[in-house]
């Protein structure tokens, strides 16, 4: 644990304000209310609406404007266990919400629950067995993978171990295990009486998940000025700190927290060497524009390859602060070999390696551009804070007509 994060937590009332910061610069920002802003990760007793054949799906009335959508092929393992009775209109299903609903689109739901926690997840309907990617040893996966079976053949269920169990003793293992069969059971008990749409277990707020997933691997600090901490308590080594309000906003200041969210909610963004990035979120996808600008590179180097490095720990860095998910493009300045692109995209992965999001890298198109995807964790940050404008139909533009009109 080389690197130390800082979050800094500012209450008012029932909304709260979530910054995560590395070295001062702002690595994750949430905002939260009273109602909650995701439902990732939730679990729902759903109502199936109707079911269609042609795309694989049910679609689900959840409690919210749009069904979620359910498809009818789950893991091989769920099947296995769970058998293949199909899905008819107007049942009830317990379901999981894996990705939030997004403009027109529903929730992607599954039913097959997995249910987070620090060393492991647990996955009450299926058998299968696995290791966290961030475990890129093969003895240390294999040492995981063979605590898994035998933890999992013991408990009859599925498992994945996270990148936290290889410091964890097996008694720590089982120990979470349980905690989470525990609220498995309470899960079951609630949907028993409950009816659908009903929410049935959503994770208590990001500041919860934040620690979760981060406090294993770095050395963790909350500072906050909430009196009611929407955490069951502080783990272990966890350097926790209340203070007033007043001072809170010093420090919120000083980290130039404010500053900073409305960098990552700009089109474009300055490289301390001069160059730029230019980021665009669109619905199908995301494009990260590498400008060289006033970069000119020193004598005998070479500039293209040299810039392209130096911005990878920038675009590693928005991406996780915007919470970019989908396809994301990246127009790199054109490089000579495949060995400088190999360059790059080893840098960009040991860069987003930080993060708890699951990137994937795919290599240079044809065009000479970066295809990675970033599986969709909650809302971006642009829609957790901005709306689309009303006047030019949140194109950014406005007709040119109606504007020499005004003008007249």
């Amino acid at each position: 644990m080389d690197e130390s994060l800082r979050i800094l937590v500012m209450a008012d009332g029932e909304h709260r304000k979530i910054a995560m910061l590395a070295q001062g610069k702002l690595m994750e920002y949430y905002e939260e209310y009273g109602d909650e802003t995701t439902l990732v990760n939730a679990v729902i007793l759903g109502r199936v609406e109707n079911v269609s054949p042609g795309v694989k799906a049910a679609f689900v009335s959840i409690g919210q404007p749009l069904n979620g959508f359910l498809p009818l092929g789950e893991m091989q393992s769920f099947h296995a266990l769970q058998g293949d009775k199909p899905l008819v209109s107007g049942t009830d299903v317990i379901v999981q919400v894996k990705k939030d609903a997004k403009e027109q689109k529903g929730a992607y739901l599954t039913r097959d629950i997995a249910l987070p926690g620090q060393t492991l997840i647990y996955m009450p309907l299926n058998h299968y067995i696995g290791v966290s990617k961030r475990v890129d040893q093969p003895e240390e996966r294999e040492t995981l993978l063979a605590m898994g079976r035998e933890i999992g053949e013991q408990e009859d269920c599925g498992l994945i171990l996270r990148y936290a169990a290889l410091y964890a003793k097996k008694s720590e293992l089982l120990s979470e295990l349980e905690q989470l069969k525990v609220l498995w059971v309470d899960i079951l008990k609630k949907a028993e009486f409950q009816k659908a749409p009903v929410l049935l277990y959503r994770e208590p707020s990001a500041l919860t998940a934040l620690v979760r997933d981060y406090a294993t691997r770095y050395q963790l600090s909350v500072t906050c000025n909430d009196a009611v901490n929407r955490m069951p308590s502080p783990v272990g080594g966890l350097l926790w700190e209340q203070v007033s309000s007043l001072e809170l906003e010093a420090v919120w200041r000083s980290a130039s927290v404010d500053a900073q969210v409305a960098q990552a909610l700009s089109r474009r963004v300055e490289l301390g060497n001069g160059g730029s990035l230019v980021i665009d979120e669109r619905e199908a996808l995301t494009t990260v524009d590498v400008n060289s600008g006033r970069y000119l590179g020193e004598k005998g180097e070479e500039l293209a390859l040299t810039h392209n490095l130096a911005s990878c720990g920038e675009i590693a860095r928005q991406i996780r602060l915007r919470n970019v998910s989908g396809i994301v493009l990246i127009d790199f300045i054109d490089m000579k070999t495949d060995e400088e692109r190999k360059q790059v995209i080893d840098c960009l992965e040991a860069e987003l390696s930080h993060e708890r999001g699951k990137t994937v890298l795919h290599g240079f198109t044809s065009l000479g551009l970066l295809e990675m995807t970033r599986k969709r964790t909650g809302v971006s940050l642009r829609e957790t804070l901005q709306e689309p404008c009303k006047v030019c139909g949140a194109t950014g533009y406005r007709n040119r007509i109606e504007r020499d009109h005004k003008r007249e």
